[in-house]
């Protein structure tokens, strides 16, 4: 009976210790967010900083912070700078954590891998040049003389689309006289002719003037827009371009357009340039897949063998489907268009559906004509894929030969030497120490007890333009684990009691 009421008194004392006991915590392992976003800063402590809370603001659809460095970069571009063994450890390491039973992917990490595989990744271009003759993204060519507003390209994320703006020159041709466009989420248009107000830049951004100055600007959403020679080049934040060339011709301003995306996106494509699968044979069916008619050797008005066999009233029947029922597809709406509009007109103003009155092909000219305007075609670089819209431009307008632009990238020649502190970097293109935002002489501080520098903190951006973008009221916050001494990582609400974070090598954490 004793020893039975020692087994109790034992069994009290100990649940009673149990609860009263304190609970130790484990040391939490590092989140794949945490180890990459502090990857990126030991890469490069400040622009690796503006990188990773960049690509994190872009992920929710925030503005980024302002650049901390000299070079005008976007995130695709700087992160395009990261040494080719060390991206690779990022895609690996991402690519191995987001499989298994629980992925551990988010839209950082996955905005991250897209941006990571871009940067590998060939490009492939689509073209709207002269009255305007498309080339897609699959190398289809074709002539589309017609007027109005149309759909060029989407994405099917839609942080990617570019609007074109087609003007009569006369009865039967038409020439691109705007372009508008959405920027990972800004709204930008350029008007070569008939721009929304008077003002001396062709430029607006979400319906305000903007200027350049000659030097890059800043979209508030990282993609950026830059001068070179006669081209605007437009760079999305994911690294997709667009190239505009401002020309004239005949007393008339127009715009011949270059877009440049990747061969190996993940995104699938709708618009007039077509669906970028590599297959030629569907980049003239309409929106949501109509089928074209099945007259396809004559789906293009020069250059092609199949046509050569065409009847050219077989090619002028074809001609007719694109610009009725074919363009009536890609026409955007008052509820679709991203361009700017004057009072009291909008995308109804812009659209002439009986145009042209008369489809005229290359072989509408006489031999002599074709020629002529083949020679300087040819004598001016003009590539065999554009041949024909050349030799119509030349032969019926007297437009000037206009090869495919190829400026210099915004990373040619860029060399990253390592930065002492953060530098801000607006569209004022004042290159300023946080510590001295006036650029003015300042005192040497005494030698004794020296002041450390820290980066400064701004809540708002200026666009050079006396505007401000005001930053978002929740700014993404900064951690810096207990244990480490590397740079913060992004705030990803873990607890700050984290354990060392392991370097990524070869897609894996390595050894400590």
């Amino acid at each position: 009976m004793k020893l039975i009421s020692l087994f109790f008194f034992l069994g009290i004392l100990q649940e009673a210790y149990s609860q009263e006991a304190p609970v130790i915590p484990s040391p939490e392992k590092p989140s794949v967010t945490d180890n990459i976003l502090i990857e990126l800063k030991d890469w490069d402590p400040i622009r690796g900083l503006w990188l990773s809370e960049s690509i994190m603001a872009m992920s929710t659809n925030q503005v980024i912070p302002d650049r901390t460095f000299a070079e005008e970069l976007t995130p695709y571009e700087l992160l395009s700078l990261m040494p080719k063994e060390k991206r690779e450890d990022l895609k690996e390491y991402i690519e191995t954590n987001n499989t298994g039973a629980q992925p551990t992917n988010n839209s950082f990490t996955t905005l991250l891998l897209a941006l990571i595989n871009n940067t590998f990744c060939k490009t492939i271009q689509g073209r709207s040049y002269g009255d305007p003759h498309l080339k897609s993204f699959d190398n289809a060519t074709y002539s589309f003389q017609t007027v109005g507003e149309f759909e060029l390209s989407k994405s099917s994320d839609k942080n990617f689309e570019i609007q074109a703006r087609q003007k009569a020159q006369s009865d039967n041709f038409s020439l691109n006289s705007a372009v508008a466009m959405n920027v990972f989420g800004d709204r930008v248009g350029f008007y070569a002719e008939d721009a929304p107000s008077r003002n001396v830049t062709p430029l607006f951004l979400d319906g305000a003037p903007i200027q350049l100055q000659g030097r890059t600007y800043f979209l508030p959403h990282g993609g950026t827009i830059r001068l070179n020679g006669s081209n605007y080049i437009i760079t999305w934040p994911t690294g997709e371009v667009l190239i505009l060339n401002n020309r004239a011709g005949g007393g008339t301003n127009f715009i011949n357009v270059t877009v440049t995306i990747f061969e190996c996106s993940t995104q699938t494509y709708t618009g007039l340039l077509g669906n970028a699968n590599k297959n030629i044979n569907d980049d003239f069916n309409g929106r949501n897949n109509n089928q074209s008619p099945p007259v396809y050797q004559a789906f293009s008005t020069f250059g092609n063998p199949l046509m050569q066999q065409a009847s050219i009233i077989a090619e002028k029947e074809y001609l007719s489907y694109l610009s009725q029922s074919f363009a009536d597809d890609w026409r955007v709406t008052d509820m679709t268009t991203l361009f700017d509009y004057s009072n009291g007109t909008n995308t109804a103003s812009f659209t002439d559906r009986r145009f042209p009155m008369v489809h005229l092909t290359v072989a509408d000219l006489n031999a002599n004509q074709q020629s002529m305007a083949r020679q300087r075609c040819e004598a001016m670089g003009v590539s065999p894929d554009e041949m024909g819209g050349c030799i119509f431009d030349q032969g019926y307008l007297n437009i000037a030969p206009n090869p495919v632009p190829s400026p210099s990238l915004a990373t040619e020649g860029v060399v990253l030497n390592k930065l002492e502190r953060p530098l801000l970097n607006t569209n004022t293109h004042q290159i300023l120490d946080p510590k001295n935002p006036s650029g003015e002489a300042q005192p040497k501080p005494p030698s004794k007890n020296p002041i450390e520098e820290k980066p400064g903190n701004t809540d708002i951006k200026t666009n050079g333009n006396n505007n401000t973008i005001v930053k978002p009221s929740q700014p993404i916050q900064i951690k810096v684990p207990n244990n480490t001494n590397k740079p913060a990582p992004i705030n990803t609400n873990k607890p700050s009691n984290t354990s060392p974070v392991i370097p990524i090598k070869n897609g894996k954490p390595g050894k400590g």
